[in-house]
């Protein structure tokens, strides 16, 4: 694991050459935190958040370098205000200090991010006038300890002392899927504080997936569509099942053999994706900044979103029902993760990301994305956010 969360990092910098100084050092932060979060095997929820905030907190500090970025104090619930700066910070270096505290507060392998901030500080410090890196280390540290507290107070602590997922016996309700029928993952995410909704079902769909037993329902359609296209599946459709699954950890049965490979969670991979469309665009430090903010927010606040709904409507997934009515035997091309299935995961934080990304970079920015080659899939072109969005949903 450790050999291949290398060569994801140097893989996906090896893209950034030509993205200035300044902004390489915000992406090699964001790949050091998507590695961490990899091997620390954080779900995609709580994945969303650990990128969400150290994000805020660098753009908290960055954005004082000009006036035509404002503050997401008062913008963002429960975000009031955020230390500012005297004459003397370099706001680098404090936006850099303020998004390794604030990280290495929401991993498990603090250590990583804490050597990181170690190896900056022993190449840097010499470079600086003493007043001008003892001030923006300070700064840095006073918006993280900012940003640090404001995350206390998303109930995510709270949170993991509810009472755990309880089955009902509905006909159409969620049961635990193979191959390890797993318990419920984040049933109560949706009481996480959001940042900009107003609350959690503020966008639940009009138009829901219903169960029915009815075989001319539109649930019905949908059981015989996702047979019928699982049997002729191409090497098309197989290798865009492969390469957006983004499943971070995945179980494997080979005979006897039990074990897990870990990847990169649908959160992580946009992170990803905005890196290299930044980098592509040789994008500012502090418009880089604003992209991954913006971006983890929305992601952020889409799987609240999501996860709300799931639990709300609670429908049984693909592999229950065919199994139980259409085909014993059958097995979908890639592993069923464990929570309902309304409304999907992929389709709601791509399609926010994508419309961040759209807004802030452009429409129809034709990119590569090189995310899944350490994991042993090929780069895929994109005509567009929203087109990578589609096919990922």
């Amino acid at each position: 694991m450790k050999k291949l969360l290398l060569v994801l990092f140097v893989i996906l910098n090896s893209f950034g050459l030509k993205a200035q100084t300044n902004a390489q050092t915000l992406h090699d932060l964001n790949t050091l935190l998507i590695n961490t979060v990899m091997d620390d095997l954080f779900n995609p929820p709580i994945a969303s958040r650990i990128y969400a905030y150290p994000n805020i907190a660098f753009y908290e500090c960055i954005r004082n370098n000009g006036n035509s970025y404002k503050s997401l104090a008062g913008k963002l619930n429960g975000l009031n205000s955020i230390p500012k700066p005297d004459n003397t910070t370099n706001n680098e270096i404090a936006a850099i200090i303020a998004f390794t505290y604030t990280a290495q507060s929401l991993v498990g392998s603090e250590y990583k991010i804490a050597d990181w901030r170690e190896d900056y500080i022993k190449n840097k410090k010499q470079s600086f006038d003493s007043i001008i890196w003892n001030t923006s280390f300070k700064y840095g540290r006073l918006v993280a300890d900012s940003i640090i507290a404001y995350s206390k107070k998303d109930n995510y602590l709270k949170s993991r002392g509810l009472s755990r997922y309880v089955l009902k016996n509905k006909a159409g309700d969620w049961q635990p899927t193979p191959s390890d029928y797993a318990n419920a993952l984040e049933p109560n995410w949706y009481t996480i504080r959001p940042f900009s909704l107003k609350k959690s079902s503020q966008f639940s769909p009009k138009e829901k997936l219903v169960f029915s037993k009815d075989k001319n329902s539109l649930f019905q359609k949908n059981v015989k569509d996702v047979y019928n296209i699982s049997k002729k599946l191409d090497s098309n459709q197989k290798t865009i099942a492969l390469y957006w699954d983004d499943n971070p950890n995945i179980q494997v049965l080979e005979g006897h053999l039990d074990y897990y490979i870990h990847k990169i969670s649908p959160g992580g991979h946009w992170v990803m994706i905005t890196m290299q469309a930044c980098q592509q665009k040789n994008i500012s430090v502090t418009k880089s900044s604003q992209a991954y903010a913006l971006t983890t927010i929305a992601m952020f606040d889409a799987f609240i979103s999501c996860w709300d709904e799931k639990y709300r409507t609670n429908l049984i997934r693909p592999i229950t029902i065919i199994n139980r009515i259409v085909d014993r035997n059958w097995q979908p091309f890639i592993q069923t993760p464990p929570f309902p299935e309304f409304t999907s995961g992929h389709s709601v934080t791509s399609n926010a990301a994508a419309e961040v990304l759209t807004h802030l970079i452009g429409n129809n920015f034709a990119f590569t994305d090189n995310t899944e080659l350490p994991f042993g899939m090929k780069a895929r072109n994109f005509t567009s956010f929203y087109q990578a969005a589609e096919e990922s949903s």
